[in-house]
């Protein structure tokens, strides 16, 4: 059973009172009435679905009763309907200017304050449906944001390292390679693939292989520096890019990331002499005064010719171009 509408009397005269308490309650409302000074006190306890406000009242101030309403969330969207006298509909008028939805002028019209009571508390229902529905809205607007920054980050993640993807890559380098030309900022690329790994597929099998590229993958990822970019390019070529990076800086790194691949020590009878997995890098670094019409393709092509000289040149080590 649905509760009955509230409808707060603020008077001090008796007989508005017993004007509308038996035909409000008859006509299913529940009356309740308080003296002007009262109510800020009842509204911010009990707040009624819409208030009959009594301009008679000496101590009533109609534009402190409004901007008290206002500032109030539970109250700001109380209809307040005013009770005028006759000589007096100017200051109904100014009560509607300043926040009432209407105002009843005395003597009154029992059947014509009650219709304007329903329709008041109607258009009030209609309007707590539409906040209600706007709240949903924005929730499940917020969840489906949500839900398609995580798919979108999910369509840039490689599944099966949990680092980026070569799309995610390609978006990174060519917002990076902007930035650099600008602001005539330095970056590196660097290029790591694991060495003689077909002949570790071959041996160990393609589970083993995932495992290993997990593990080689998360060694680069704690290797790097926070604003270092790391993505599994393709097979098994991780990519890094180092923002604000020249090439000695870089070179450091390199070296790190090759060293910390040898760390793990993960077996590998088919790496010549070696015995562990290892991997080879190569490295490029962008100066945008001295190669200002280079774009990032091109800074590509130079990293993956120095991964191929590091392969040349014996595997497990750094190469640069």
């Amino acid at each position: 059973m649905l509760p009955r509408p509230m409808v707060l009397l603020v008077i001090d005269d008796q007989t508005v009172w017993d004007f509308f308490k038996l035909p409000l309650e008859t006509e299913g409302f529940d009356v309740n009435a308080i003296e002007g000074k009262e109510l800020f006190n009842e509204v911010s306890y009990n707040p009624p679905d819409i208030i009959l406000l009594d301009l008679i009242m000496p101590e009533n101030n109609v534009y402190r009763v409004f901007d008290y309403l206002k500032a109030n969330e539970n109250t700001r969207h109380i209809p307040v309907i005013l009770l005028v006298s006759k000589d007096n509909i100017e200051e109904g008028i100014n009560g509607l200017e300043t926040g009432a939805v209407d105002y009843l002028c005395r003597p009154f019209h029992l059947r014509e304050a009650i219709v304007r009571i329903k329709i008041h508390l109607q258009f009030k229902e209609y309007e707590d449906k539409l906040v209600r529905k706007n709240q949903e809205l924005e929730k499940y607007s917020s969840l489906l944001m949500d839900f398609n920054s995580k798919l979108e980050e999910l369509a840039r993640k490689d599944e099966l390292t949990q680092i980026w993807n070569r799309r995610a890559f390609n978006e990174q380098i060519a917002q990076l390679h902007n930035y650099s030309l600008r602001y005539e900022r330095p970056y590196s690329i660097i290029i790591i693939d694991l060495d003689h790994f077909k002949k570790y597929n071959d041996f160990y099998g393609h589970q083993k292989c995932d495992i290993v590229l997990k593990k080689v993958a998360e060694a680069i990822e704690k290797t790097c520096r926070l604003t270092d970019f790391v993505a599994r390019y393709g097979g098994e070529e991780i990519m890094v890019l180092l923002p604000e990076t020249g090439e000695d800086e870089a070179i450091k790194i390199a070296e790190r990331i090759i060293n910390s691949v040898r760390e793990l020590a993960i077996e590998h009878e088919q790496n010549q002499n070696i015995d562990i997995v290892t991997v080879s890098v190569g490295l490029a670094t962008y100066r945008p005064k001295a190669e200002s019409e280079e774009d990032w393709e091109a800074l590509l092509k130079k990293a993956d010719d120095a991964l191929y000289q590091a392969k040349e040149s014996g595997r497990n080590c750094v190469c640069k171009l």
